[in-house]
C-alpha cells in the first residue's frame, strides 16, 4: 500500500497547475472540460490530493495532441523557476476512439526522482456536453495561497479554467462507482466531499444523462442497492477499497480520523446519496 509523500506531493500539484495554464492557454482549449478529484482541489477547495488531470472534450486525438503539444514549451520554460534545469517528455499510454491517456514527465538535473502528471482525456458524444463553470486560474483560493507564499511563480497567471460544476462532477462520481472494475476510495472521499461539505445535491436527470455523454459505453457492474442498503459485508468490502486507496492521498492525521470512524462519513454520504436516487425514480440502462 503506497503512503502519503508530501514533499512530492507539493511538487507534482506545482507541476500540475503549470500545465493546466500552459493547456488554457492554448488556442482549442475552450473545448477541454476540467472535472474529477484534481477539479475539486483546485476549483471547489478540496482538501485531499489528486494525482491526474482529468479533462472531458469534443475534440479527437489528433487535435488533444496538438493541445498538449503546443503546451510543453511553455511548460518546459515554467518547470525551470520552480524546479531548475531538467527535461519535459510526453509519453502517450493510450489512445482510441473515446479516450486518450498520456503522462507528462519532468526530470531536474541531477534528481533521481522525476515529476509525473497523468492527462486523461475522455470523449464525449456530438453535441453533447456537460454543464460548466469558468475560473480564472489565479483567482481560485487554494491557488491564490499558493502565489502569495511564492510557491508558484507564474507571472499573469490569469488563464480561464473551463471546469465542470459540481453537481456534473457528483454525477460523474455516481457513474464511476457504478461502472468501475474495483472501487476507488477516492470515489467515496470525493462524493462525501462534494455532497456534505459543499451541499451539493444529487441531480437523477444529470445521472441519466452521464449514461449516455460519453463515447465509452456504460455498462454497471453493481447496482444501486449496493450503496442504498449495503450489507455488512459490502459495508466491509467499501471500507478495504477506501483504506488501500485513501493512504496516498491524505496527510496521515486526516486519514487516521476517519480510519477511527470507520469511514462512517463516507458510507453515510454515498448511501444518502444512493437512496435519494432511487427515491426519484432512478432506473440503471
Amino acid at each position: 500500500m503506497k503512503s502519503y509523500r508530501e514533499t512530492y506531493i507539493r511538487k507534482a500539484e506545482i507541476a500540475q497547475l503549470i500545465l493546466l495554464h500552459q493547456l488554457y492557454l492554448q488556442k482549442e482549449s475552450r473545448n477541454l472540460i476540467f472535472q474529477g478529484g484534481t477539479a475539486i482541489r483546485w476549483c471547489y477547495g478540496g482538501s485531499r490530493f489528486s494525482e491526474d488531470l482529468d479533462f472531458v472534450t469534443s475534440l479527437d486525438a489528433a487535435a488533444i495532441k496538438s493541445v498538449v503539444n503546443g503546451a510543453i514549451k511553455g511548460v518546459a520554460k515554467l518547470m525551470i523557476p520552480h524546479f531548475g534545469i531538467g527535461a519535459v517528455s510526453v509519453q502517450e499510454k493510450s489512445a482510441r476512439v473515446s479516450a486518450l491517456k498520456c503522462f507528462v514527465d519532468f526530470r531536474p538535473e541531477g534528481v533521481r526522482e522525476k515529476i509525473s502528471i497523468k492527462l486523461e482525456f475522455e470523449g464525449l458524444e456530438t453535441d453533447k456536453k456537460p454543464d460548466f463553470q469558468n475560473h480564472i486560474l489565479s483567482s481560485m483560493s487554494a491557488v491564490a495561497y499558493l502565489i502569495a507564499i511564492g510557491e508558484f511563480r507564474v507571472p499573469r497567471a490569469n488563464t480561464v479554467i473551463v471546469a465542470e460544476t459540481p453537481a456534473e462532477i457528483l454525477s460523474d462520481k455516481v457513474r464511476s462507482l457504478l461502472e468501475r472494475p474495483y472501487l476507488k476510495g477516492r470515489d467515496f472521499f470525493d462524493l462525501w466531499y462534494l455532497h456534505t461539505i459543499l451541499k451539493t445535491e444529487v441531480s437523477a436527470d444529470n445521472v441519466k444523462r452521464k449514461f449516455s455523454l460519453y463515447r465509452a459505453n456504460f455498462t454497471a457492474k453493481r447496482g444501486l442497492d449496493f450503496y442504498a442498503k449495503p450489507s455488512g459485508k459490502e459495508k466491509e468490502i467499501m471500507r478495504e477499497a477506501i483504506e488501500q486507496d485513501l493512504s496516498r492521498f491524505l496527510p496521515p492525521d486526516v486519514l487516521s480520523v476517519h480510519r477511527a470512524r470507520k469511514y462512517a462519513a463516507f458510507l453515510e454520504a454515498v448511501s444518502s446519496v444512493f437512496a435519494d436516487l432511487q427515491q426519484k425514480g432512478m432506473r440503471l440502462p
